[in-house]
């Protein structure tokens, strides 16, 4: 008769496991927080989230709107300044030679003269009104006028008459233009005498 050896299940199992053992997997975390450095006034910038609190980026720098901060209109500068050059600056003044400017509309198309008389405005309609500038001249007064109308959302000059300035003296006189077809918003209207920035205001150009 044959003779059987049989293992029990549970010896079995013991002796399997003797050798072996439990590992545990610890993870670990790798994330590390960036610090991000903001730049300050007159500093670099591609946005106005690269640049510390309370300032925006200007036409490639940062800026506050003080005098002396970047800007590309007098709407990037604080309240009562004015952008020159590409800086705020504080008011430019005529005073040294004229008495008075004025800012008019007038129909497009014809001279001014009795029957197409200049008035006081700040705004215009592209379709049918002309813009005038005119200059009351102080005793010894003589150079040259020209303007510069700006977009004050991009900072783009429109039109200029820095090409074909116009002679001033001690009578005075002025200059003008017809609004551009198609140009209409907000605008800046720069004056200059003698390539000296003298005088500006915000207008406003409809359809």
């Amino acid at each position: 008769m044959k003779k059987y050896i049989i293992l029990g299940v549970a010896s079995f199992a013991v002796l399997l496991l003797s050798g072996c053992g439990t590992q545990t997997t610890t993870p670990t975390s790798t994330t590390q927080e960036k610090k991000v450095t903001l730049t300050a006034e007159g500093g670099a910038c591609t946005a106005d989230t690269s640049c510390q609190t309370g300032l925006k980026c200007v036409s490639g720098k940062c800026s506050s709107g003080k005098v002396s901060s970047a800007c590309a209109t007098y709407k990037d500068c604080n309240t009562g300044l004015y952008c020159v050059k590409s800086v705020c600056s504080n008011p430019p003044s005529y005073a040294k030679y004229f008495s008075k400017i004025t800012i008019g509309k007038m129909k497009a198309g014809m001279p001014p003269g009795p029957k197409n008389i200049p008035v006081p405005a700040t705004e215009f309609s592209a379709a049918t009104d002309a813009v005038e500038i005119d200059v009351m001249s102080k005793p010894e007064t003589k150079g040259e006028l020209y303007y510069d109308l700006v977009d004050t959302t991009t900072g783009e000059t429109i039109l200029s008459s820095a090409g074909s300035k116009s002679k001033i003296d001690s009578r005075g006189g002025g200059t003008g233009f017809g609004v551009p077809y198609g140009t209409t918003g907000d605008f800046e209207l720069n004056v200059y005498f003698n390539n000296e920035l003298i005088y500006t205001t915000a207008i406003k150009i409809k359809p």
